[in-house]
C-alpha cells in the first residue's frame, strides 16, 4: 500500500492548522457577536425600564395632583356647610338645642349596650 499523507490525530495539541485557526477566528468572532446582541438587548431593556418608569412618575404626580384638588374642593365644602350651619344655629338657638338633644337622645338609645 502506498503511503497517504493522512493527518496525524495524535498531533500535539500546540499544533495549528489553518483550519483549527479559521475555526478558532470563527468562534471569536461568534462570541463578540453575541456580546455585542447581549450589550444591545440590555440597553434595550434600559431604555423601556426607564420609559417605563417615568410613565409610572408621571402617573404618581397626576393622582396626586387630583387627590389635592380634590381633598381642597372638599375643604372648601366642609368650610361652607360649617359657615351655614353657624349661621343656623346664631338664627334659632332653642331649635338647634333640641334638635341636638334629640339626636343625642337618638344616639344613646341606638348605641346603649
Amino acid at each position: 500500500m502506498p503511503s497517504e499523507s493522512i493527518p496525524n490525530a495524535g498531533a500535539s495539541a500546540g499544533a495549528e492548522t489553518p483550519a483549527s485557526s479559521d475555526l478558532e477566528a470563527q468562534v471569536a468572532k461568534l462570541r463578540e457577536d453575541v456580546a455585542g446582541v447581549a450589550e444591545a438587548l440590555r440597553s434595550l431593556a434600559g431604555e423601556r425600564a426607564e420609559g417605563a418608569r417615568q410613565q409610572a412618575y408621571a402617573l404618581r404626580d397626576d393622582v396626586r395632583e387630583r387627590g389635592e384638588r380634590y381633598m381642597r374642593q372638599m375643604q372648601d365644602s366642609v368650610g361652607e356647610i360649617e359657615e351655614q350651619l353657624s349661621e343656623r344655629v346664631r338664627a334659632e338657638p332653642i331649635k338647634s338645642v333640641l334638635i341636638a338633644a334629640a339626636a343625642g337622645y337618638l344616639y344613646a338609645r341606638l348605641f346603649r349596650r
